[in-house]
């Protein structure tokens, strides 16, 4: 991957910080490497990740799907031509008259958990195909999403039954191991839970037409830094082995992996202090905190590479980042072990990289402080 695109844009631009640089010829060939690894697979790309309607242009003309989680997702992907059979509603929690907008729209895929959703597509979407999201592990996810979606694997079959007596077409089984997930064995264990779901679904009479094995692929920050290939391949091996030559259709809904790695948030540096003169560790203040776009720091869950722009040989120590907020919550990193030039100082630009997923998306008012602006390198 080369950045070289984004820090030539970088290297003479002068708009106020905060700021988000996106190579759109990175993520177009994000789509096509995870589109080489997966070849028979349908991928949907998870528009919470950056909804832009720039990103969403550049996947529809490399081929992606949709995946979308609200009508304003469905909307943009709409305003780009995306044709309504290329959307899933993957969102498990919709209101009764977002499902028939959508309905009416012409989206005929919606993903449900429970009794009650599954009731609320039937009367709103009839006829329509859906698929039931499985609770799988998720250990080892920087970003855990165990707990709020999904339901057990008795509870799945169960539902997907009754959604075949209320007319509709049950035709998948999803599920999620959480967001930048490193390790391999969540996905083998949630592809075995899937199986035994599939098989009893099988012995009833119903051939789902899909698994939907979700995102989480991990990106490089600056606690990992793995082979994206490796694991790709070793996923594969997985599928093959649980699935066997089942005419089964593999669905993808990468965010992250596509757009992370392509963006580089440009910040500056507003204040660096101590408390006391006795303190060894300063505090710098920067002009984006969680408040801003970096919400996915609650906890040090993200740990975002940083550098800082135009210093060299230069001596570091250790230091807590925090965002401009007038919140005391606004503390990006201080248990985890970031050095910063001694020289520090105000006005000096920080560079935070992977950044292009989950971050415009955060942006809130609160003190009113500048917006994460966002701008494109487009492809030449």
């Amino acid at each position: 991957m080369s950045l070289r695109k984004i820090n030539l844009f970088l290297k003479n631009f002068t708009k106020e910080t905060p700021y988000l640089v996106i190579d759109l010829s990175l993520v177009a060939n994000f789509y096509q490497n995870l589109k080489k690894k997966f070849p028979n697979s349908l991928i949907y790309y998870a528009v919470k990740a950056n909804p832009a309607p720039e990103i969403i242009k550049c996947l529809k003309k490399e081929g992606s799907y949709f995946d979308v989680s609200s009508k304003k997702e469905i909307q943009l992907c709409l305003n780009e031509s995306v044709i309504p059979s290329h959307l899933s509603y993957g969102n498990t929690i919709k209101k009764a008259k977002d499902i028939l907008w959508a309905y009416n729209k012409g989206v005929r895929l919606f993903a449900f958990d429970s009794e009650e959703e599954l009731n609320k597509i039937s009367v709103n979407a009839k006829s329509s195909k859906v698929f039931c999201r499985l609770q799988v592990p998720n250990q080892g996810a920087n970003w855990p999403l165990s707990k709020k979606f999904g339901c057990s694997s008795e509870m799945a079959k169960k539902l997907m039954l009754c959604a075949h007596k209320k007319g509709l077409i049950p035709s998948g089984l999803s599920f999620h191991v959480g967001s930048q997930q490193t390790n391999i064995d969540r996905w083998k264990e949630a592809l075995s839970i899937c199986h035994e779901v599939y098989l009893y679904l099988k012995n009833n009479d119903i051939e789902i037409k899909f698994i939907n094995i979700g995102g989480g692929f991990p990106v490089d920050y600056k606690d990992f830094k793995g082979n994206l290939d490796n694991f790709y391949k070793i996923l594969n091996r997985e599928i093959k082995k649980v699935f066997g030559f089942n005419k089964l259709q593999i669905i993808l809904e990468p965010g992250r992996v596509l757009v992370a790695p392509a963006g580089i948030i440009e910040s500056e540096v507003v204040l660096v202090s101590k408390k006391s003169s006795k303190d060894k560790v300063r505090w710098v203040y920067i002009d984006i905190g969680r408040f801003g776009g970096l919400a996915e720091t609650e906890g040090e869950a993200i740990k975002y590479k940083i550098e800082v722009v135009k210093k060299k040989n230069y001596n570091t120590a250790p230091v807590i980042i925090a965002g401009p907020t007038c919140d005391g919550a606004d503390i990006l990193y201080e248990k985890d072990s970031y050095r910063l030039p001694l020289n520090l100082k105000a006005g000096d630009r920080l560079r935070i990289y992977n950044t292009g997923a989950y971050t415009t998306v955060y942006t809130s008012d609160f003190n009113s402080l500048e917006r994460l602006k966002e701008y494109f390198i487009k492809i030449t």
